[in-house]
């Protein structure tokens, strides 16, 4: 685990595990290597929602169940227990059925972190990598993708070709755990008493537009600590230069106005993202993630992202 968050020193921290119900002994039968430190459960809970104007278009729930064990040497093996969804319209169901095996593939992980807990290299990104190429012939005999390529035969192919690039190499595979909220939020450099020579910036693509690059820049701070807890907020504010505005009004009028009719606005992004941190482990007891894209008034595109550590 990462040491970034030096409440106690390591021998306390240590003593707290062996006493409580966190496990600091190695179980040969689950992983070979170092002991576990630290090891906690989480469930998540997504919410996606897609409004034109104040109506509701698209509306889709994911809940998932983790198993969370950091090593010594700063790794974390990550195991994905249960995945729940419900989704409207549910025509969209198909693909999360046909690729919930994948879903459990990919994140059952050993993670290798550096010193600010953000991931470094995937331990087993070659074991990764086989399983989407054996699963590969079991998607193709889905009846979603039997119905893509029936209807669609570049959309089947750009769908596969994308599971390519994805599990192609590790560099890739990083990217997709990095955006996962579950990842985003547990191994990420929120540090807030780190003097900082400058500020971080989230880079990602836009949800709304087609290859349009976001950039957010982070600020990071305390909202509330007692002698257990610290509550740690971070906030992500829009980098409006580089943004092209005809760009996005050119993409708005092609995709969307059609739709809702009314002129392109003004695009923003919200971000924020809460963290309990208990200070004797610096394990996440709690955390909260709102985030916001949207064509003012027109189109929003809403995720609420929760997580809970449980016994």
């Amino acid at each position: 685990m990462s040491s970034r968050f030096k409440f106690f020193d390591e021998e306390e921290v240590l003593a707290t595990n062996n006493s409580s119900n966190i496990s600091t002994e190695n179980k040969a039968e689950d992983h070979i290597g170092p002991a576990i430190t630290l090891e906690a459960r989480y469930r998540c809970e997504q919410m996606n929602i897609t409004k034109v104007e104040d109506n509701i278009s698209f509306h889709c729930t994911t809940k998932k169940q983790y198993h969370l064990e950091y090593y010594e040497a700063n790794k974390a093996k990550i195991s994905l227990e249960q995945f729940l969804y419900k989704i409207n319209p549910e025509v969209l169901k198909d693909a999360i059925i046909a690729t919930e095996p994948l879903e459990y593939s990919k994140e059952n992980v050993m993670l290798a972190l550096n010193k600010d807990n953000i991931i470094k290299s995937i331990v087993n990104y070659t074991d990764i990598k086989d399983q989407w190429e054996a699963f590969k012939p079991k998607l193709m005999q889905t009846s979603f993708y039997k119905a893509l390529l029936q209807h669609d035969f570049k959309a089947a192919e750009g769908f596969m070709n994308g599971g390519d690039t994805e599990f192609g190499s590790e560099a890739n595979l990083i990217k997709t755990y990095e955006k996962a909220f579950f990842f985003h939020v547990v191994f990420n450099d929120y540090d807030p008493w780190i003097d900082r020579s400058e500020k971080q910036r989230l880079k990602f693509n836009s949800q709304i537009f087609v290859n349009v690059p976001i950039e957010l820049e982070l600020t990071h701070g305390i909202i509330e600590e007692n002698s257990e807890t610290v509550e740690i907020m971070t906030v992500g504010k829009l980098v409006k230069d580089g943004l092209d505005n005809a760009v996005l009004e050119e993409q708005y009028n092609k995709f969307y106005k059609p739709m809702i009719e009314y002129d392109f606005t003004e695009y923003n992004y919200e971000y924020i993202v809460r963290r309990v941190i208990d200070k004797k482990t610096t394990l996440i007891l709690s955390a909260k993630a709102n985030l916001k894209e949207e064509v003012k008034y027109n189109y929003q595109f809403i995720t609420q992202f929760d997580l809970k550590k449980i016994d």
